[in-house]
């Protein structure tokens, strides 16, 4: 019989966490009440290990802003600091539509522009896009040191989704930072009869990740043609989902002390928060206007492959704006943190293809 070599320790925990691993314990089939506990630490530990040790990367930090614009387009900034397990020659990167907007999109092509290529069509709503590696580690905030990046590429075939293969070439232990920035055209989700109230923005946690900041902000011009007086829109909330789309019922899922979140939500410009946001506003204004300026590693200056004018119309600092405020120290693979706000009421499109609010329907 082989020995058994195992150390001895305690962990500590809440009532909550002890009583649902002792759930779990019996779900698994485990019915020594004993060792049930002891038995499923185990095994989910060796796991969570087994993901940090053996993952090809792994994510010390992640910072993602949002600004949600009061035309309906949505920008995007991620920046991870990544460390490597093993050799890469390549960083994948991708960033992808959600499929209620897919669909969104498909009908408005249908219904103005069905001569136009719809390829074409899927290519014009993305504003920008931009994907960047660079060597060490890199603070998000401090925008001068993201300069002559290791690689860097724009996506121009991409529709539904933006990708990149940025060429690194190096060796386990050394740490990356990763930045993805992305502009897209009238991605907020509209009131539409028989459709869900709130729209939304998720972050899905691929790999395994520490200290997660999520910032998203949302200019309260949007809901300018809403008869809801300003005071009474929702404040932004936070939901859980799975690759699959499935909810979870509640925020419990990271509510138990050992994994606790941190979250801030409230309105500019009386609630405490509100600066530290116009300040993300800003950053990523500064950040976006640099990139603009830049080539990438194969000599494209990625102003000619952005919407220039539609990014200044946009890119406007908010006066009055609702936020939310996520940190995570160990957020849960394979989930999906969600923001969620309440839904404008759609514009009506003109027969040249633009944008004309309307007003709402009595």
């Amino acid at each position: 019989m082989r020995a058994r070599n195992e150390r001895n320790s305690q962990i500590r925990m809440s009532s909550a966490l002890w009583n649902a691993v002792g759930d779990i314990g019996r779900e698994l089939g485990y019915s020594d009440a004993r060792g049930r506990h002891s038995a499923v630490i185990r095994e989910m530990l060796a796991a969570t290990a087994a993901e940090w040790m053996h993952s090809p990367y792994i994510c010390r930090s992640a910072q993602h802003t949002v600004y949600i614009a009061k035309t309906g387009d949505i920008f995007y900034r991620h920046v991870q600091v990544l460390k490597l397990n093993s050799i890469r020659e390549r960083l994948p990167a991708f960033i992808e539509m959600k499929p209620e907007k897919r669909e969104y999109y498909h009908r408005k092509h249908r219904e103005i522009h069905p001569r136009v290529d719809e390829h074409t069509w899927f290519l014009n709503c993305w504003l920008l896009n931009y994907f960047a590696a660079w060597n060490g580690r890199k603070d998000a905030d401090d925008l001068e040191s993201f300069q002559n990046p290791l690689s860097s590429h724009i996506d121009t075939f991409g529709t539904n989704y933006k990708s990149a293969d940025l060429p690194v070439r190096t060796v386990a232990g050394r740490v990356l930072t990763r930045e993805v920035v992305i502009g897209l055209r009238d991605y907020v989700q509209w009131k539409e009869p028989n459709s869900s109230l709130f729209d939304y923005i998720a972050i899905p946690i691929d790999i395994p990740t520490h200290e997660l900041d999520l910032y998203v902000i949302l200019d309260q011009d949007l809901f300018k043609m809403s008869s809801v007086v300003p005071d009474e829109l929702a404040n932004m909330s936070l939901e859980f989902r799975n690759r699959e789309s499935a909810r979870f019922e509640s925020k419990e899922v990271a509510l138990y002390p050992e994994t606790t979140i941190y979250e801030q939500h409230g309105r500019a410009p009386d609630d405490a928060g509100a600066d530290e946001m116009l300040h993300k506003v800003r950053r990523l204004r500064q950040r976006i206007r640099s990139i603009l300026s830049e080539r990438t590693t194969t000599g494209d200056l990625v102003s000619t492959c952005a919407d220039m004018s539609g990014i200044e119309d946009s890119l406007v600092l908010p006066q009055n704006f609702l936020f939310y405020w996520l940190k995570w120290p160990i957020p849960h693979l394979g989930i999906e943190a969600c923001v969620r706000w309440e839904k404008p009421y759609r514009p009506s499109w003109t027969d040249e293809g633009g944008l004309a609010f309307r007003e709402k329907e009595q």
